[in-house]
C-alpha cells in the first residue's frame, strides 16, 4: 500500500467521521486508558548533507503501537513506537576518490512521548498532537569485520555464527500532527491523522523530515 493509497483511506474515514458528527454523544474517555495498533505511511524524503554527500529515502508503510492515558475529555499524553523499513539510496563522498553510491534498505524505529488537545468533548472529535521523542536508524550496511561466536546448542550441538556490526546511529526527533476521532459504543475508537517528524542529524548532516499518515484502531480501559 503506497502513501497515496494512506491518503485515499484517511479522506474516507474523515467523511464518515464528519458523517457522524451531527450525532456525536459525550465521551466518558476521561481517566481512562487506550491502547492503539497502528498502520502508517511515510512519505518519500531526500536530505544534502555536505560535500555532495546525500540520501534518499522512498516512501513505505509500517507499524506502531501506543499507549495513552486520558487526563480529562480534552487533554491526553502517551507514548507510541513505530517501525519502518524503507529504501534508501546514498551517496557517500570520501576524503580521496569518486563519490560511492549506496542502495540497501534502512530499519527505522521511532519512539515520542506526545501531548495531544481534542478539541470537543463528544465522541467525535478533531485534535492536535506534538511530541519528542528519538529516531533509530540503521543502514544494515556493514562498517567492518564480522565477530564470530560458538556455543553448545541443544538441538544442533557446536555451532558458531558470524556477528556483524553495521552504521547505525539514534538521534533526537519531534513531530506534530493532526487528525479526527470516532469513539464507539463498545469502547473502541478509530483515528486517521496526518503527521510530520523532524530528525536532528547534528552538524554537517542531512536533517531530513518525513510526512506520516496514520490510521489507528483503539480500545479505553481502566
Amino acid at each position: 500500500m503506497t502513501l497515496k493509497h494512506f491518503g485515499t483511506v484517511g479522506l474516507i474515514l474523515t467523511a464518515l467521521l464528519v458523517g457522524n458528527a451531527a450525532t456525536a454523544a459525550e465521551s466518558d474517555r476521561g481517566g481512562r486508558w487506550e491502547a492503539t495498533a497502528q498502520i502508517i505511511g511515510s512519505s518519500s524524503e531526500s536530505s544534502a548533507g555536505d560535500n555532495g554527500s546525500s540520501v534518499h529515502f522512498k516512501s513505505d508503510t509500517g507499524l506502531a503501537v501506543g499507549i495513552t492515558y486520558n487526563f480529562n475529555a480534552h487533554l491526553a499524553v502517551g507514548f507510541d513506537a513505530s517501525f519502518l523499513s524503507p529504501k534508501y539510496s546514498a551517496v557517500v563522498v570520501p576524503d580521496v576518490g569518486n563519490p560511492i553510491t549506496v542502495d540497501h534498505k534502512a530499519d527505522v524505529f521511532n519512539g515520542a512521548l506526545n501531548g495531544t488537545w481534542n478539541f470537543l468533548p463528544g465522541n467525535f472529535t478533531p485534535y492536535v498532537q506534538f511530541g519528542l521523542g528519538w529516531t533509530y536508524v540503521d543502514s544494515n550496511v556493514v562498517d567492518g569485520l564480522p565477530s564470530t561466536g560458538c556455543w553448545w546448542d541443544p538441538w544442533w550441538g557446536y555451532v558458531c555464527a558470524n556477528f556483524y556490526s553495521t552504521y547505525n546511529d539514534t538521534r533526537f526527533s519531534w513531530n506534530g500532527g493532526a487528525g479526527l476521532r470516532f469513539e464507539f459504543d463498545n469502547d473502541m475508537f478509530v483515528k486517521a491523522s496526518y503527521n510530520k517528524v523532524w530528525i536532528d542529524a547534528g552538524n554537517n548532516a542531512a536533517d531530513p523530515d518525513f510526512d506520516l499518515w496514520k490510521v489507528e484502531l483503539g480500545w479505553m480501559f481502566r
